[in-house]
């Protein structure tokens, strides 16, 4: 009897094992997919997914999805740490009546402490089919409510009927990085507000082209920095503080801001600061617009052609 009880644990122990063994080799620290791949495989290199969605599940808190080839590998939930790399094909997501990618990092604990995540070299779309060719039905390019650090990196998001990014959290601290990024076509570009603490954005060589309203709006709390970047042909402002925002600080160098349908720039919320050096505001319904908040100039700023000179940080034509 001894001898069988001591086989029963024995056996119990190896089957335990066993299937911890199963459940870590279910999950990897870098996936693929591939636009003839099928979610029931494992998203090997040799045996990839079909969707990014399909691919999240098997891959390790901060791990990495790949794309293989050309594909819409459909829209995605993020709830982990992880990066998605679209590669050489620029993979496409399709958020069509929906949103394009959705990053909400709670729940994760001591599990996952880095909460961030990087999306490279995707093209995300929002024009779908409702009866209508190019109706845009897509809702937010991307709609990150949770993160530490979101990364956005060499992405092109275009046809969406509200943001093409919306960073709205509801916690102090957080980054969000975009880079080398076209956004076109949406009813806002970007979004940056936190109803707690602060909210930081940095841009670098970001284009923002016919938004039905602002190309970037920093709303409560919002704060951050652009550089090199473009804000065309938006219907609102081409850069905005609301006038909710408060105590935010926004400096803007080396950009353009030009044939807006309101104001190239706007700091809107009494206490707000805008910073801007080296930047061109040019052909806009309105040049620099104050709502209450205030300029701070280099001196080195092209301020001309707005139909309406604005008020600072100089209503007179030239450099400033």
């Amino acid at each position: 009897m001894k001898s069988l009880n001591t086989t029963i644990r024995v056996l119990t122990c190896t089957l335990f094992i066993l299937a911890l063994s199963t459940l870590a080799q279910a999950q990897a620290t870098r996936t693929w997919v591939s636009g003839v791949g099928n979610d029931a495989n494992p998203c090997s290199r040799t045996a990839p997914c079909k969707t990014f969605a399909g691919a999240i599940s098997k891959t390790f808190i901060g791990g990495e999805i790949d794309a293989m080839d050309f594909g819409g590998f459909g829209a995605i939930t993020i709830q982990k740490s992880i990066t998605i790399d679209g590669g050489a094909a620029f993979a496409s997501i399709l958020g069509s009546g929906t949103n394009g990618v959705n990053v909400n990092l709670t729940g994760q604990g001591g599990n996952d402490p880095q909460l961030r995540v990087v999306l490279r070299r995707l093209s995300i779309q929002g024009t779908g089919n409702s009866g209508s060719v190019g109706t845009s039905t897509g809702l937010k390019g991307i709609n990150a409510t949770s993160f530490n650090s979101l990364s956005v990196e060499n992405c092109y998001i275009q046809n969406f009927t509200q943001e093409g990014i919306s960073a709205a959290v509801a916690a102090d601290g957080g980054l969000l990085s975009v880079k080398d990024t076209n956004i076109t076509n949406c009813n806002t570009g970007i979004l940056v507000t936190t109803t707690t603490g602060k909210l930081t954005a940095a841009l670098d060589r970001v284009r923002v082209e016919k938004m039905a309203g602002n190309g970037i709006a920093f709303g409560g709390g919002g704060q951050g920095v652009i550089r090199d970047s473009t804000f065309v042909k938006n219907g609102s402002d081409g850069i905005n503080i609301s006038a909710g925002n408060t105590t935010g600080i926004i400096s803007v160098e080396s950009t353009v801001t030009a044939f807006n349908g309101q104001a190239g720039v706007r700091a809107g919320g009494a206490g707000s600061t805008l910073v801007i050096s080296n930047t061109s505001i040019m052909n806009n319904q309105l040049g620099p617009a104050s709502g209450g908040g205030s300029f701070v100039s280099h001196g080195n700023n092209q301020i001309s052609g707005n139909l309406t000179a604005g008020t600072a940080p100089n209503p007179n034509i030239g450099q400033q």
